[in-house]
């Protein structure tokens, strides 16, 4: 039995095509009028508003705007991404208007958010009806049996080892289902490049399900948000609730609030999906997180059409740690990658006109604005650099193509000048302050501390001693992983002829810039502040394929000075066993080797495995940090995840703060029961931890301690 592609849901009759969004649409509504009525609806809720909010209006952005001839892949990625734009610009523009308006003065509440939502889909289905109901030409189908087969079975169960080993480590504090579904993952990638037995056409679901197992097997640990940038990040989107309003034109402590993906888009998940706030940021922004290598496998096949080095090349994307273990806890960054991805796939696109291409990738930078104030200055310099590229690079320059100088310079200046007054004028420019400032303080310390580890934060990556050999061998991995992308990006540039460059020029670009990038993080002092695993892993966005294709380059010569020295014969000829096809395909085979090595470092499973109390992963090696680790791993770990002790002192603080007149001192859980304190150094953000004995019997006296709940206390100075 075959259906219409669910992907392509723009392609659909359009009779179809509204009863699908008719019936999200009512049922939003309906379930809506449950709840306000008392009865509540905790699953199916939140399960339609995600998918109506995550899908609806770009799928009927896409009717509008006639794209039809798109990969599954690409309708899906940019039904997802004009969502996620209109989500944000109506949630702008109620918070905006309403208030001046005098229809609400709590924009920002479910049931302006809920009705405003609804009218805006029901005004882009009339607008589609008009532009185009007679559309239905060559539609895709899906065959059913495709969905039960076993390689698609057994695949499903990889996501749902994540979510109950969670469950295991969080109420058993047991990790041997999350170590299980790391040697799955490792077997499936290793079945992919010596086998068949996973057909190509199944590469797609395969990525998005170890994507989002790996996700949710940091994101779901504790019942309570985890890492520093998240916390902060819930704290704006949760004062947006509380008050009913964004106030746009209010300086914090951070800057945050200049962002409309922690501000507005969270505060439309939460209502639209009637959950609460924590499930937004542990499991609705990672789903989003998790769609991204799709998009990575998309744009690999650009560069090489090969899938078993395309599905490698995402591999590399979604085991390294700046993947399931940065970007989740930084959700504005999250959020900017999608729109990042989906800049890049338009560029590569061949399936639309120029004038939509220019269309959508300026709605995607503004949207990329919105999101995140480091990764939209860092797109500005990428199509920069590109600009200049495109001047000073010896290929064939057509003025009538989407590649020319008079585009990207289009682009430029308009996404340029919006990221200025929006960084200007929103939040009293704390994020354009500070871009002022580091900016300031990178030319004035560029010299006189250069390739300095004490400013530097790559530097000091690479010049750190390591604390065990689990260690010196992880940043060895990451050092070769760093030098195959060099090599493959060298070698395409040696190889290209005029045709390919003509054709290649954009990523040739794209990739040199984020090559730049990196060698900057590491010499270039305070530029890294986004850290470099961060930068690393928006750098895989255009370098993995070049990873895999500068290992292969490398296994093939050392191949090939074998053989010379084993028949003392040096043959240049590209028919010889540097370019014998068998050969190609066992190196690739080494690199699935190499990678699936790279992943089990990355995931901790050696570090665990050896029971290192270094590991840093708070999914699978709570146990063997707190049974073996030093005051630094504990306190690594105590900084990471939320102890229930420490949430239940807080809220008795915030609500009994106001009764003492006295200095109040905190004691957490790693303070009482550890007896630790730790501070964290700005640029290698390394926990040094001490003992707080003294301090500690100092305060514990009867008359001064005010709250104890034996794993924290609250003490009056």
């Amino acid at each position: 039995m075959k259906v219409e592609n669910p992907f392509k849901l723009q392609n659909w009759k359009f009779k179809k095509f509204l009863i699908v969004i008719l019936f999200f649409q009512l049922s939003l509504l309906g379930l809506f009028a449950l709840n306000k009525l008392g009865m509540d609806t905790p699953i199916i809720r939140p399960l339609i508003g995600f998918i109506y909010l995550s899908f609806i209006p770009g799928y009927l952005l896409l009717r509008i705007l006639r794209l039809h001839k798109l990969s599954s892949i690409e309708s899906f990625l940019y039904a997802l991404g004009l969502s996620l734009f209109m989500d944000m610009f109506v949630g702008f523009l109620i918070n905006m208007f309403y208030p001046i308006l005098g229809i609400t003065n709590k924009p920002i509440s479910e049931i302006p958010i809920v009705l405003t939502m609804a009218g805006t889909v029901f005004l882009l289905c009339v607008i589609a009806y008009f532009r185009d109901k007679d559309y239905y030409d060559n539609p895709d189908f899906i065959d059913l049996k495709d969905i039960l087969n076993p390689q698609v079975l057994f695949l499903s169960l990889i996501p749902f080892m994540a979510i109950f080993g969670t469950y295991l480590v969080n109420y058993y504090h047991n990790n041997i289902l999350l170590m299980i579904m790391i040697v799955v993952i490792a077997l499936v990638a290793l079945v992919i490049g010596f086998t068949s037995w996973i057909d190509k056409k199944y590469y797609p679901y395969a990525i998005w399900v170890i994507a989002i197992a790996l996700v949710w097997h940091t994101t779901l640990i504790t019942q309570y948000l985890i890492g520093y940038d998240v916390k902060a990040e819930y704290l704006v989107a949760n004062d947006v609730i509380k008050n009913g309003i964004w106030l746009w034109n209010i300086k914090t402590i951070n800057n945050y609030n200049s962002v409309l993906s922690c501000t507005i888009l969270a505060s439309v998940v939460y209502y639209l999906g009637n959950t609460s706030l924590i499930n937004v940021f542990k499991i609705i922004y990672p789903l989003f997180l998790s769609f991204i290598p799709l998009g990575i496998y998309y744009i690999v096949q650009y560069i090489h059409k090969s899938k078993k080095i395309s599905f490698l090349s995402v591999f590399l994307f979604i085991s390294s740690v700046s993947y399931f273990n940065n970007t989740p806890f930084s959700t504005k960054q999250l959020i900017a990658s999608i729109f990042l991805l989906l800049v890049l796939m338009i560029t590569f696109s061949k399936n639309m006109n120029n004038i939509n291409k220019v269309s959508l990738i300026i709605l995607f930078c503004i949207s990329l604005t919105w999101s995140h104030y480091g990764t939209s200055y860092l797109v500005i310099g990428m199509l920069m650099f590109t600009y200049i590229m495109l001047i000073l690079l010896p290929y064939k320059k057509q003025e009538n193509n989407f590649f020319s100088t008079k585009n990207i310079l289009r682009i430029l200046l308009i996404y340029g000048i919006f990221t200025l007054g929006w960084y200007m004028y929103v939040s009293n420019s704390s994020s354009f302050t500070t871009a002022i400032i580091l900016g300031k303080r990178i030319l004035e310390s560029a010299i006189s501390n250069f390739y300095n580890p004490d400013t530097a934060r790559g530097a000091y990556l690479l010049k750190a001693k390591m604390s065990s050999i689990n260690w010196i061998l992880f940043k060895n991995i990451y050092k070769v992983v760093v030098f195959f992308i060099v090599v493959g990006y060298l070698k395409t540039l040696m190889y290209l002829k005029k045709s390919d460059l003509n054709e290649k020029i954009i990523y040739v670009a794209f990739a040199g810039y984020w090559i730049n990038i990196l060698v900057a993080s590491v010499i270039i002092p305070y530029f890294s502040i986004m850290s470099p695993y961060r930068l690393f892993g928006l750098s895989l966005f255009t370098l993995a394929p070049f990873g895999i294709m500068g290992g292969v380059e490398i296994i093939n010569l050392l191949n090939y000075i074998l053989y010379c020295l084993k028949t003392k014969i040096i043959k240049k000829e590209s028919s010889g066993i540097y370019g014998d096809h068998h050969k190609y395909n066992n190196a690739l085979r080494i690199m699935y080797i190499f990678f699936i090595v790279y992943m089990l470092f990355n995931t901790q499973f050696i570090f665990e495995i050896s029971k290192d109390p270094s590991s840093i992963s708070a999914s699978i090696s709570q146990e063997t940090i707190k049974k073996y680790g030093t005051a630094e791993n504990l306190a690594y770990l105590y900084s990471k995840i939320t102890i229930i002790y420490d949430v239940f002192s807080s809220e008795w603080l915030s609500t009994h703060k106001g009764n003492y007149n006295g200095k109040i001192h905190k004691m957490s859980y790693l303070n009482v029961v550890y007896r630790i304190g730790y501070k964290i150094n700005s640029i290698s953000l390394k926990r040094m931890a001490s003992n707080i004995s003294s301090q500690y019997r100092y305060l514990n006296m009867e008359n001064n301690r005010v709250y104890d709940n034996g794993g924290s206390q609250i003490f009056l100075s």
